[in-house]
């Protein structure tokens, strides 16, 4: 729902809600409870997705190591398959990609509507301070961070980023009454 009419839609239940008759009384608090489910606070939607990424980063460096960390010491991963494709780089990207969009990807399974539409009004900034505290964190556990490696992983991380909660969005309204 558009945020214009989610306002619109607000100002209309409040007018209703101020219309009271002894037959139907709008519970107090009723109001205030609607507009925090239909309105999310960004930074409270940013910490669930925070918290989803540190699960599904972690558990997605099983299937695919990246920067040299692999806390499973799986012997296969997706990053063999990326270099026999089109190299290093590409590897990078594709790790990127990857890494990002599994994240916004499950959170579909954690997070309802409104929160989604939350996310996607800050997709980019959202993403961007995402990749950034992964590759932190990557650097923090010992990774070798290289520059050109690490430009195209963090462009991997955008796209991946951005398409995932657009389609996270859109199917999730597909599937939504």
């Amino acid at each position: 729902m558009d945020p214009n009419e989610k306002e619109k839609w607000l100002m209309e239940f409040s007018e209703f809600s101020n219309i009271r008759s002894d037959e139907s009384q709008v519970p107090p608090g009723l109001f205030k409870k609607l507009k925090k489910r239909l309105f999310p606070n960004p930074w409270m939607v940013f910490g669930k997705i925070a918290g989803i990424h540190a699960v599904v980063g972690y558990l997605s460096l099983a299937v695919c190591t990246q920067f040299g960390l692999n806390p499973f010491e799986t012997n296969q991963s997706l990053t063999n398959w990326f270099m026999k494709i089109a190299g290093h780089n590409f590897c990078m990207l594709l790790c990127g990609l990857f890494f990002m969009a599994t994240t916004y990807g499950l959170s579909n399974l954690f997070l309802n509507l409104e929160e989604l539409e939350a996310i996607r009004r800050f997709e980019w900034l959202q993403t961007a301070i995402m990749g950034l505290v992964s590759l932190a964190a990557f650097y923090f556990f010992g990774a070798e961070l290289v520059g050109t490696f690490v430009i195209l992983w963090a462009i991997g991380a955008l796209i991946g980023g951005i398409l995932s909660i657009e389609g996270s969005y859109k199917l999730r309204r597909l599937f939504t009454v």
